[in-house]
């Protein structure tokens, strides 16, 4: 069921923003969102990635005007497509297995080397050597929430019409009685 909710409500975030780009082929809000709705979110292309941050941006800043998200640059998206990719992440467990790996065991991490020169001098730069949970947090953040990171954890409990909690510094959803 929460599942089910999730694929939903991806889907109506890709589709209310479909008039945005107005594009149905290749890199589109479409083919981003069927990635994270079947659980291929490793295999989202560095454009793909832009466009789910700037659609996130887009509907989070319609209630919430202060919420400022930063677009990412080319270099940003293909440093975070590389390390998906690189790290298999492909659900939102996923991430939170990765939220405690980068807390017992980051060296095992593989591309941070890569994020950390892409997001130099942005505001969330950080030391590859002492990466942790809270640089995951704040990276994640960056990319998909605002500078706490709260936005996707909203999004995601707002559409998916559950409580939403935070396990090891990641957003999930649950359901509520």
């Amino acid at each position: 069921m929460l599942n089910n909710r999730i694929k939903l409500s991806v889907m109506l975030v890709c589709g209310l923003a479909v008039s945005s780009t107005g594009c149905f082929f290749g890199d589109s809000i479409l083919s981003a969102g069927a990635k994270l709705a079947s659980g291929q979110i490793s295999q989202l292309t560095p454009g793909e990635l832009q466009i789910l941050n700037q659609t996130i941006s887009g509907v989070l800043a319609a209630d919430n005007p202060d919420l400022q998200i930063e677009p990412l640059t080319d270099d940003q998206a293909t440093a975070v497509s590389s390390f998906l990719a690189a790290n298999d992440l492909n659900t939102f467990e996923d991430f939170e297995a990765l939220g405690e790996t980068a807390q017992n065991n980051p060296e095992s991490l593989e591309g941070l080397d890569e994020l950390a020169a892409a997001f130099e001098g942005s505001g969330t730069d950080f030391d590859p050597e002492n990466f942790d949970e809270d640089d995951l947090n704040e990276l994640l953040g960056s990319i998909f929430g605002g500078s706490d990171g709260g936005a996707l954890e909203e999004l995601l409990g707002g559409l998916g019409g559950g409580d939403t909690t935070t396990t090891g510094g990641t957003p999930t959803t649950g359901t509520t009685n």
